[in-house]
């Protein structure tokens, strides 16, 4: 039987890990500070904070007790300092060490095409936190750099997702679409509905870590959809198709006249241009060699809609880089343009 620890665990990232560990029939610790929600059903929830040295020493000394961890997954860390810390003290206890990072830690993205071998910030292992939202891809290129340095690349796994979809995304981007669907009006979509769109349901994401650490296939990937699987046009079908509405796509070049926010005003859009040609083209090939087996998008969206219905209207997005969605009276002026 596996032995995981997840720091964290009670967010989208990490519960999604942790139920598909309950589902495999790992023995699965959680440690963080109780503040984000209940335990993950099945794990043993450790109370601790993961920037005290004191906290990490003793959930050390519990896993060492509880006969060492085969795995500890870090789901969310976006401080190298924070991640070095851990690394270093859960060494004794643990064989290896997954990072849940980001394919912007690549510093050649968005504006060429990249894979799980192109090169990412160099940023030092040493650096500390930033509430700066546009430093977050260097800052988890840091975090893998000081894992690796502390467990070695070859007890290394690192996961690089594009944009996650899947139930409880506390983004709220495929969310706020599926809202404004359900309203049964049109709604607006930015864009080339021919373009591509590239993502990876958080659960097929945490069924590629758990099989990678499983068998040992450590290293680094890129975990998304093949490229030009799937596009925008696609994706506004299946929304209209789960929760109604009508989808209208309107022009790069009105939506910033009109002052729409890229990606946070109209979520994941941006117009398209030389510095974001790879936005949508990420070279994930390794990772389905290794076993990421994406379900069809129709089921993400399907799933997606009938968990939010299940939380209400009272949910929001609680993530930091949370959507906040485009101003109505904005939206509907843009959609009297469309006609």
């Amino acid at each position: 039987m596996m032995r995981l620890v997840v720091l964290g665990g009670t967010r989208f990232v990490g519960r999604s890990i942790c139920m598909a560990a309950h589902r495999r029939g790992y023995d699965v610790v959680v440690f963080n500070r109780g503040k984000s929600g209940p335990p993950p059903q099945g794990a043993l929830a450790v109370r601790g904070d993961r920037t005290s040295i004191p906290d990490l020493r003793q959930l050390a000394k519990l896993i060492d007790e509880r006969g060492g961890a085969d795995i500890v997954i870090d789901p969310a860390c976006y401080t190298p300092s924070h991640a070095l810390m851990s690394a270093r003290i859960l060494k004794e206890v643990a064989a290896s060490y997954a990072v849940v990072s980001t394919v912007t830690a690549h510093s050649q993205w968005p504006a060429r095409r990249v894979g799980s071998a192109s090169s990412v910030y160099e940023t030092s292992i040493t650096e500390g936190p930033s509430d700066d939202l546009a430093q977050y891809g260097r800052l988890k290129a840091g975090v893998e750099r000081a894992v690796e340095t502390a467990f070695g690349e070859i007890s290394t796994l690192v996961v690089r997702p594009g944009v996650m979809l899947g139930p409880k995304e506390d983004l709220g981007r495929l969310p706020y679409y599926l809202r404004r669907a359900a309203s049964g009006d049109r709604f607006v979509m930015g864009g080339n509905p021919e373009g591509w769109f590239q993502y990876v349901d958080v659960r097929d994401l945490a069924e590629f870590v758990l099989t990678c650490a499983e068998t040992g296939r450590f290293g680094r990937y890129d975990v998304v959809t093949p490229s030009g699987e799937h596009t925008w046009g696609e994706l506004a079908g299946v929304i209209a198709e789960v929760a109604g509405g009508t989808p209208v796509f309107v022009p790069d070049d009105r939506l910033v006249e009109a002052g729409v926010e890229p990606w946070r005003g109209l979520p994941l859009w941006v117009p398209r241009g030389p510095d974001n040609d790879g936005l949508w083209a990420v070279d994930g090939s390794a990772s389905f060699e290794y076993g990421l087996s994406p379900r069809p998008l129709s089921q993400t969206v399907a799933d997606t809609w009938e968990w939010l219905q299940r939380e209400g209207s009272e949910w929001e997005p609680t993530a930091r880089a949370a959507v906040h969605g485009i101003d109505p009276e904005v939206e509907q002026e843009l959609l009297a343009d469309s006609g």
